[in-house]
C-alpha cells in the first residue's frame, strides 16, 4: 500500500478530532459508532492502524435504519396539547393509532411521514429555569417550508419564539408544556 502525506489526510490534521466530530454531524449515514471508527484509525498517525477507506467510514448500521418513526412529548393536559399542535401548527391526528393499550392517555400526531406521540405524564423536567433560546435547550426539529408563514402564525397567536442564532431561516417556540421546538426552512 502507497503511503500518504499524513497531513495531507483531513482527518489527521491537529484539529483532526473536531474535524471527525463535524464529518459525523454532517453526513447523513454517520453515528456515534462511525465516530468511534474514526478515531481509531486516527492513530495511524502515531504509526498504529490504517486510515479507514471511505466507503468503510461511512457505511450503514448492520441492523438497518431508515428513519426517525415518531419523538415522544410530555404534556400536562392532552387536550390542550392537542390545540396547539392540531390548531395551531396544523397537524393532523392519526386516528389509526392505538390510544387505549397504553397505561396513560395520548396522541399521535402526522409530521410528514414520521409522528409526534404526545403522552399525558408527569413531566421530570423543571419548568422554569430553561434557556430562552429553545436552540439551548432539548428540541423537537421539524422541517417547514416557509419560516415565515410560521413567524406570522406565532404572531397572530401570540407565540413567544426565537430565531435561529446562526442567520439561517429557522424559529424556535416551546409548547404549552414547555418542550422546545425548532421548525426549520427546507
Amino acid at each position: 500500500m502507497a503511503m500518504k502525506c499524513l497531513s495531507s489526510l483531513p482527518l489527521l490534521s491537529p484539529s483532526g478530532s473536531r474535524k471527525a466530530r463535524a464529518l459525523v454531524r454532517t453526513h447523513p449515514a454517520n453515528s456515534a459508532a462511525a465516530y468511534r471508527r474514526i478515531r481509531t484509525h486516527m492513530s495511524v498517525a502515531t504509526g498504529g492502524e490504517q486510515a479507514l477507506t471511505a466507503q468503510e467510514e461511512f457505511q450503514e448500521p448492520d441492523y438497518g435504519v431508515v428513519s426517525i418513526h415518531h419523538v415522544g412529548i410530555l404534556c400536562e393536559n392532552l387536550e390542550r396539547s392537542i390545540a396547539f399542535y392540531q390548531d395551531i401548527l396544523g397537524l393532523k391526528v392519526n386516528l389509526a393509532r392505538p390510544n387505549d393499550k397504553l397505561p396513560y392517555r395520548g396522541a399521535w400526531l402526522w409530521v410528514g411521514s414520521e409522528m409526534i406521540h404526545l403522552m399525558e405524564l408527569p413531566n421530570p423536567d423543571p419548568l422554569t429555569g430553561r434557556p430562552e433560546h429553545g436552540g439551548r435547550d432539548r428540541h423537537t426539529c421539524v422541517a417547514i417550508k416557509d419560516v415565515l408563514k410560521l413567524k406570522e402564525i406565532f404572531d397572530k397567536a401570540g407565540i413567544s419564539y426565537t430565531l435561529s442564532k446562526s442567520g439561517r431561516p429557522a424559529i424556535f417556540a416551546r409548547d404549552p408544556d414547555g418542550n422546545a421546538l425548532e421548525f426549520t426552512q427546507v
